[in-house]
């Protein structure tokens, strides 16, 4: 994994408040955490369907704002350092008709509609590839991005990931489960690298998630 050139800046470990903690979870064999939550999403359902926008990349966007706005959640782990990163994007798992998935690239982006287009043209380019396509290796290894996948099909209370720990980069792994109208509840998971945050930052992702759900018209 390269060390970036540019768009991050190198936290200086001596002055980081995490630094003991960053120093102890770092070589885990297992450095990373999953919480599971179940966010209030009807707001955000509500205002997708009567403006007749996707409720699917309606909260891929706010997941991404939401995202750049938490700073550990911009933290990424690169032989050994501790980058701090200008923008997140995200790779989003993508269906297929056969039943295989590709990964999308998603650009971060602070217009809604923009993103919709860009979204649209970048899941449509990866289902028209295969898996191992020159995109794969130009975007689906970059580390300045969310990991983003759907189980529109399933609630849970509880998610692992399939994993390969040869490099923490530390990467968040968030899951949205299936939308329950008569709840408006969703699940989702989030996995983190604990030697970059805690469970208080995690917290605080769920909440600044929520006030953009709760206040979809302002953003969307």
């Amino acid at each position: 994994m390269k060390t970036p050139s540019d768009g991050a800046t190198k936290i200086e470990l001596e002055q980081w408040p995490r630094q003991q903690h960053f120093q102890f979870y770092k070589n885990f064999t297992d450095p990373y955490f999953n919480i599971c939550v179940e966010l209030e999403a009807e707001s955000l359902f509500n205002y997708s369907r009567l403006n007749n926008v996707s409720f699917f990349n309606s909260y891929l966007y706010l997941a991404m704002l939401a995202a750049n706005d938490i700073e550990p959640f911009c933290l990424r782990l690169i032989e050994g350092d501790v980058w701090l990163f200008d923008k997140i994007n995200a790779n989003v798992v993508q269906l297929k008709e056969d039943e295989t998935f590709r990964f999308s690239y998603l650009e971060h982006a602070t217009d809604f509609n923009r993103f919709c287009t860009s979204s649209k043209q970048a899941f449509e380019l990866a289902k028209s590839q295969p898996f191992f396509s020159e995109q794969f290796y130009s975007t689906g290894l970059a580390c300045n991005c969310l990991h983003i996948s759907v189980l529109p099909w399933l609630s849970f209370t509880s998610f692992s990931h399939a994993s390969n720990h040869s490099e923490y980069s530390g990467i968040p792994k968030l899951v949205f489960g299936k939308y329950n109208k008569r709840t408006g509840i969703m699940p989702l998971s989030i996995e983190v690298h604990h030697a970059l945050m805690d469970g208080i930052h995690v917290a605080q992702y769920v909440a600044r998630l929520k006030h953009y759900f709760d206040n979809a018209s302002k953003y969307l």
